[in-house]
């Protein structure tokens, strides 16, 4: 009988197992996946995949060598129990490389198979251990058996010079072969892993959803109706251009609406129209925060229905991944017809070089992607950002929408040849007509003044500080004038969970015009649909002004909001550096240009001076991501996927997570500590977590507040964390030294 080659053995309840009972191998027991099989699968759902940029030939000759290296003794042994290491990538890699030798792209396109379980390595050179070069000039070339049960053609054939723009830099050309690769990567490790998992676990993998072309219908029978207030009339005009401009070829757009005017709506039935139109996959939301993405996400849900949106981003709740298959299929590959996630998500699975984010990236072709408050994309990463949005638009049949109510001049950072569209029309009446508060800029005040103030006018105010120190003081300040019930503290040393149930409550309170004193930071400036008469505003750039303005007045009810700025002369309201040269630039534009500094002219002066500094500091590819990516006299000499993504990191993040015990998670830490929790569980505390810097968690170990379970800290203590005041990391004195522990 004819040795049967195996991918994978299963014990029938899903799980990957080593098979010890070679019998029921050799005779294709049903928990035993021949290798055959495994391959020809895999390459049919390849070929299906990559079709959609036309790379359904190279993407099915990938997947039919993805797993070669498993023809081995080494591995067939130790997939019938023989305890040893077996390697197969490699293999696989070497035969591709050796078999299409002739081709000059034989090595670069056979790092996809090298890579598929590791993740895209640095291409370097034969003299690099550890690059794929380097790994495979190491690797011993074995003569595998099988010819006997795969058919590989002759040669191969690629479309990757469809994708090179002529004429173009070396970083670009190169930052286009990478992409080319990154794609063909998605689609083999999103095939491989589907069919592997349909086996193991005996499931259809599919996704419930509806078809994505009949949303906009479903979209325009729930839109609100225009009661004729002068704010509806507007909402409606920005509404109408969006629809009217749905239906122009794909491309790059900017929407320029005012905060207030409907651009959560108006934007997604310009995007499924413009689906419509050119028969796309999905619609992407990528916002800056999840508080915005939570409460963009109800809305959207509500409307088109909770089966066509994923809210992919870390506070999103759901059950054990062994329960929710839907959820998690559709947070792995993105096949759903509505994603809303974080700039964060979005970006770093575009510059990953791992698996599991780079899975997904296939199913962005072919989209309307959507960035609200565009002017929050990442200034240090801005240039690879833009061009990768510019290669999705060139040559993966994306559009994408630009938003802001203060757009910035970020579109001149995409390719040279892309030109964008504004969908909003007559913006400067659309301004003047939204126009619902005064910007007044107070000069230099103390906290104290400011208390002053509101207690003369003794209205509904929201004060929005630079820092969570500044917060916590002025908060401590505000309870000692006002009755504590009245006054409310957000900043993220609140976790997520209260910080939601907190702005819900004010939302509520501000209907029924009850008192409502607000201090804050910085997260309450972006897409939080709240509404004050007064909104206070430490100084900073004049983007992060209006947008703190955006909370006032929102719906128009009063005849004029009014916007404050202050710069504080108070201790604890130094301007930080990281907002210092932000804060230096909106001084000098509210001198230069007094109240006209907030319309569309002072805006683009503003982001003018902006960016001509960051251009002057090379700060706009901070950490050189495009220089990872070169060609040179026709040849791709660096090709650094690993060292890429390293580098790429969003959020310099050096802060530490926490977990706060409290009623809502303690059954959650109990599972901890007992080492009986599961993904979904460590999912769900990101409701109850807080980020501290190393000193500030440092600090609270020395007082014995914090349990280290598993590498996971976990607040221990009530004497720090309060629903009102959030984690107190601001006070000197060990409140542990009489405390009790929850």
């Amino acid at each position: 009988m004819p040795k049967t080659y195996l991918a994978h053995t299963t014990d029938g309840n899903g799980n990957k197992i080593t098979c010890n009972i070679c019998g029921k191998c050799e005779s294709g027991h049903e928990t035993c996946h021949s290798l055959k099989d495994h391959l020809a699968e895999t390459s049919v759902l390849a070929r299906e995949k990559a079709e959609i940029f036309g790379a359904g030939e190279i993407a099915c000759i990938l997947a039919l060598c993805h797993d070669l290296g498993k023809y081995s003794d080494d591995f067939q042994d130790k997939l019938r129990g023989k305890n040893q290491k077996a390697y197969h990538a490699m293999y696989g890699a070497d035969v591709f490389s050796q078999k299409y030798q002739t081709n000059i792209l034989s090595k670069l396109l056979s790092i996809i198979i090298a890579s598929h379980h590791t993740g895209l390595m640095d291409f370097g050179n034969d003299y690099e251990p550890f690059s794929f070069l380097g790994k495979l000039k190491n690797t011993k070339h074995k003569d595998l058996p099988y010819q006997s049960e795969i058919n590989l053609p002759d040669t191969i054939n690629h479309n990757l010079r469809n994708f090179l723009t002529p004429n173009s830099s070396n970083h670009i050309l190169g930052f286009q072969v990478a992409t080319y690769i990154r794609m063909l990567f998605s689609v083999l490790v999103d095939s491989d892993f589907t069919n592997t998992e349909e086996f193991c676990k005996n499931i259809k993998r599919k996704v419930e959803h509806d078809n994505i072309l009949d949303l906009y219908e479903k979209l325009k029978a729930r839109l609100p109706q225009n009661d004729g207030s002068k704010l509806n009339n507007i909402r409606a005009e920005i509404l109408k251009n969006c629809i009217d401009k749905a239906d122009s070829e794909k491309g790059l757009f900017t929407l320029t609406v005012p905060t207030g005017g409907g651009k959560t709506l108006s934007s997604l039935a310009f995007a499924l129209k413009h689906v419509q139109k050119h028969n796309l996959r999905r619609v992407i939301y990528v916002i800056p925060y999840t508080t915005i993405i939570e409460q963009n996400a109800k809305i959207i849900k509500d409307i088109l229905g909770e089966k066509n949106v994923l809210e992919h981003h870390s506070n999103i709740q759901n059950e054990d991944d062994n329960d929710n298959f839907q959820y998690k299929w559709a947070t792995e590959n993105w096949d759903i017809p509505i994603v809303i996630t974080t700039n964060v998500q979005f970006f770093e699975s575009l510059f990953s070089h791992k698996t599991t984010q780079l899975r997904k990236i296939h199913n962005i072709i072919n989209s309307v992607i959507i960035f609200d408050e565009a002017q929050m994309l990442p200034t240090n990463y801005l240039s690879p950002c833009m061009t990768i949005i510019s290669e999705l638009i060139k040559n993966y049949g994306c559009s994408a929408v630009l938003c802001s109510a203060t757009q910035p001049t970020i579109h001149k950072y995409v390719y040279k040849n892309l030109i964008s569209t504004e969908i909003a029309e007559n913006i400067d009446h659309v301004f003047n007509e939204l126009k619902r508060v005064e910007f007044v800029n107070l000069g230099k005040q103390s906290d104290e003044d400011i208390i002053d103030d509101i207690l003369c006018t003794n209205t509904s105010t929201l004060i929005v500080v630079n820092t969570r120190k500044h917060a916590f003081h002025l908060y401590q300040l505000l309870t000692q004038k006002f009755d504590k019930n009245n006054v409310f503290y957000l900043s993220t040393l609140l976790i997520p969970l209260h910080r939601s149930n907190k702005i819900n409550e004010i939302k509520n309170r501000l209907l029924n015009n009850e008192l409502t004193i607000v201090v804050s930071t910085q997260l309450i400036e972006a897409g939080v649909d709240i509404d004050f008469p007064v909104v206070y505003k430490s100084l900073a750039g004049i983007d992060s002004i209006i947008q703190a303005g955006g909370r006032a007045n929102r719906e128009g009810k009063l005849i004029q909001g009014l916007v404050k700025i202050y710069e504080s002369t108070s201790e604890y309201g130094k301007i930080p550096n990281s907002l210092r040269h932000f804060a230096e630039l909106g001084r000098e534009a509210l001198f230069a240009y007094k109240e006209n500094a907030f319309n569309l002219e002072g805006i683009k002066k503003y982001f003018e001076l902006y960016y001509a500094h960051i251009e002057q500091d090379d700060l706009l590819d901070k950490n050189k991501i495009l220089q990872q990516f070169q060609v040179n006299n026709g040849e791709f000499t660096d090709c650094n996927f690993k060292t890429a993504f390293e580098n790429f990191k969003l959020i310099d993040d050096i802060t530490k997570s926490i977990v706060i015990d409290c009623q809502s998670s303690n059954e959650i830490i109990t599972k901890l500590r007992n080492n009986n929790y599961n993904k979904a569980d460590l999912r769900k505390l990101q409701l109850f977590s807080i980020n501290i810097y190393p000193n500030e968690l440092q600090n609270l170990i020395n007082d014995n507040a914090i349990e280290n379970i598993n590498g996971i800290y976990v607040l221990i203590t009530n004497m720090y964390y309060n629903d009102d005041n959030g984690l107190d990391i601001f006070t000197d004195d060990n409140k542990n030294a009489e405390c009790y522990v929850l």
